[in-house]
């Protein structure tokens, strides 16, 4: 029998995130936002609940085989209350995992362990200025030298740019092309070499986006992370977690708005009535709840493939181009609904919508999204 329900267990380590949601994160969410500064207090509270171990090995302190659905879950949850700290289960499933699953020993046991505690937090460096989403284009190299690689090259747009230790970062062989030759290395960004320069945004201040710049920096054997020269095929599997979970991150948000215009719309009265009342009002709420439910199902559709060994990169792909969207539309109609004190920067809705603005564009926009799909749908002519 077909059935949509979570496990127990997840339920109640949602209702929990939830509840740490709306009272530890909701209060101080437009200060942290303001500031182009990681909230590591915020951080550690997230390990301390047990957020960034989840789907990590064991003896590291996580909570065993990979698990995106609860990653998910977290994901939303938090979102509720704060969209930027919410990006710490996303980061788990695509930075983390990576390391945990494909790093050898020497470097897992080096980060891993602080991962988890919340003492430092990962980047992932693959866009660069000559290409983001074109993955293949990438001009970053790795020079073999005797006991490892010389690094060179520079990335742009990284999450986590200005607060990172260490970063996941690809490069290719010195005279490859397109999709061979690229390999993922883990490195310490406080290394001799690394430069690191902030980028200011219109939103999503505290996930400290900048860029990164290598100069030949020595990376030593044990940096390798998969295997060697098929970086390319890990990142995409990666990514095609990251796009649900982020989905549902701008979907904890946009429901958070929603719920606030919905009881608002309440308790307001014009022409002595109570703005529910009109239905010029009410009825777009009623639409965006509608539109909301529906995406939300669509990343966990996409989350539940992946759990059960499916093929889900469409699904990923859709996850990513359209809840956005979607979120982006019920926060501005909150907004709208409040009036000029929507607008005021005395309620979150502003500062939710320049946040989730930034997941436009972020894990490949809209556009490539659709090629993704239309890729799937039609093969290689879609492709062309």
């Amino acid at each position: 029998m077909l059935s949509f329900a979570f496990s127990a267990e997840q339920e109640e380590f949602r209702r929990q995130l939830r509840k740490f949601a709306e009272a530890e994160l909701v209060p101080h969410y437009r200060q942290r936002a303001a500031r182009a500064e990681f909230s590591f207090e915020a951080h550690r509270q997230l390990a301390a609940l047990g957020v960034l171990g989840i789907g990590l090995p064991e003896e590291y302190g996580g909570t065993g085989e990979p698990d995106p659905i609860t990653l998910g879950l977290a994901t939303e949850a938090l979102a509720y209350g704060d969209v930027n700290v919410a990006a710490a289960p996303v980061q788990v499933g695509l930075v983390a995992s990576q390391l945990a699953w494909g790093g050898r020993k020497a470097v897992v046991d080096a980060w891993l362990p602080r991962l988890i505690a919340g003492e430092v937090v990962a980047a992932i460096a693959v866009t660069e200025p000559s290409g983001g989403s074109d993955v293949a284009a990438l001009r970053t190299e790795a020079r073999k030298v005797s006991d490892g690689w010389l690094l060179a090259g520079e990335k742009i747009a990284i999450t986590h740019a200005t607060s990172a230790a260490v970063g996941l970062v690809y490069a290719r062989e010195p005279g490859s092309k397109g999709h061979d030759g690229i390999s993922c290395f883990a490195v310490d960004l406080d290394s001799d070499g690394v430069h690191r320069t902030h980028t200011p945004g219109m939103g999503a201040l505290p996930l400290c986006w900048g860029g990164l710049s290598f100069e030949d920096v020595f990376i030593p054997e044990d940096s390798l992370v998969g295997e060697l020269g098929r970086g390319f095929a890990g990142a995409m599997s990666h990514f095609d977690f990251s796009r649900p979970a982020l989905g549902l991150l701008c979907l904890g948000a946009a429901q958070a708005s929603i719920d606030e215009a919905a009881d608002w719309a309440t308790k307001r009265e014009a022409f002595g009535r109570p703005l529910a009342a009109f239905q010029g009002v009410s009825f777009p709420l009623a639409e965006h709840a509608t539109y909301l439910e529906a995406a939300r199902w669509l990343c966990y559709r996409s989350l539940w493939t992946r759990d059960t060994g499916g093929r889900h990169t469409q699904y990923a792909a859709m996850s990513k181009w359209w809840p956005p969207i979607v979120a982006k539309d019920a926060i501005e109609a909150a907004i709208v609904t409040f009036g000029n004190l929507g607008y005021s920067t005395e309620l979150p809705l502003q500062q939710r919508y320049r946040d989730v603005a930034s997941y436009l564009i972020a894990d490949g926009t809209a556009g490539i999204q659709k090629r993704i799909i239309a890729t799937a749908m039609m093969g290689r002519a879609a492709a062309q």
